[in-house]
Parts: structure tokens; C-alpha cells; sequence
């Protein structure tokens, strides 16, 4: 079979099996980097659609209910407080292996922002529940470089 002839069935098409050396970058885009360097500053930014008014966390470049264009107007500080809507214990990592210490992650919605975000909860002994109100806990700002774990999770408020 040359490499022109068109297969009409799955069971005629060949593979080649072997290991290509790929290397790449991966950027978080405009409003991926931006959100991220908020983080980095102790902020949660969001982006708010001028036309539906819905707030996004994290920011986006356009609406993705009205696919209206999210601009330079378009960010506001969410957060950093919001409401737990939601929580689960981790058991076991992406790998199927059991984590030494289980994670426990909570599903919020912050102060400010219509889009649901999803984050480890500190577990200091309180128990969660829904509706209690959690607040954002950074790490020190000598230790932030711009990632998502610079938010090191949420706490109740007390």
C-alpha cells in the first residue's frame, strides 16, 4: 500500500511503533499568565462579561456563554472569601497508588464570581460542610513564583 492510496478499512492501515523526541512549551495564554502573576500577587482575579454579566474564575479572554470579548475592563478581584458548595476526600493518586496523608478538595464559589472553583480545603480538625464560608490561604510571598500553587487552599473563616 503506497502512502497515496486512500484505506477504505481500519484493518489496512499500518503503524509505525518507535519513540520521536518531542519538545515543547506550554503557556498558560494571555489571561492564564495574567490570573497566574494575580495569584503570585496574593489576588484571585476573574474576568466579568460586560453583556451577561458572568464572572469567570479563572480569567478568560471571551464569555463562553455569550461569546462576548473579555478586555482590560473586563477583570475584577474576586474573592478572596466564598462559599463551600460542595467537598470530597482523596484517597488514592492520579497513579491508582494510596496518598500517604488523604487530600481533601472542595468545590467554592467565590465572593464576586458566578464560575465554580475547585481547590484542596486545609484540613485543620474543623469538619466541612456545605455552605460554611472558607478564605483563600497563599504562601509567603518570598516562596510564590506564579502557579496555582502559590493559592495553597482554603480554611473556614472563623
Amino acid at each position: 500500500m503506497a502512502l497515496i492510496e486512500r484505506i477504505l478499512h481500519a484493518g489496512d492501515a499500518r503503524a509505525w511503533h518507535g519513540t520521536i523526541r518531542l519538545e515543547g512549551v506550554y503557556t498558560a495564554g494571555v489571561a492564564g499568565e495574567r490570573w497566574l502573576r494575580g495569584l503570585q500577587a496574593g489576588k484571585i482575579y476573574g474576568t466579568r462579561c460586560p453583556r451577561c454579566r458572568y464572572t469567570y474564575v479563572p480569567a478568560r479572554r471571551f464569555c463562553e456563554r455569550c461569546l462576548g470579548g473579555l478586555d482590560e475592563g473586563a477583570w475584577v478581584e474576586v474573592g478572596p472569601q466564598g462559599t463551600l458548595l460542595s467537598w470530597t476526600r482523596v484517597y488514592l493518586a492520579p497513579d491508582g497508588s494510596r496518598l500517604a496523608h488523604p487530600r481533601t478538595l472542595g468545590l467554592i464559589r467565590l465572593d464576586g464570581a458566578d464560575a465554580l472553583f475547585i481547590h484542596d480545603l486545609l484540613d485543620d480538625g474543623t469538619p466541612w460542610a456545605v455552605g460554611i464560608r472558607v478564605e483563600a490561604v497563599f504562601r509567603p510571598a518570598p516562596e510564590r513564583v506564579g502557579s496555582l500553587r502559590d493559592l495553597q487552599g482554603f480554611r473556614p473563616i472563623r
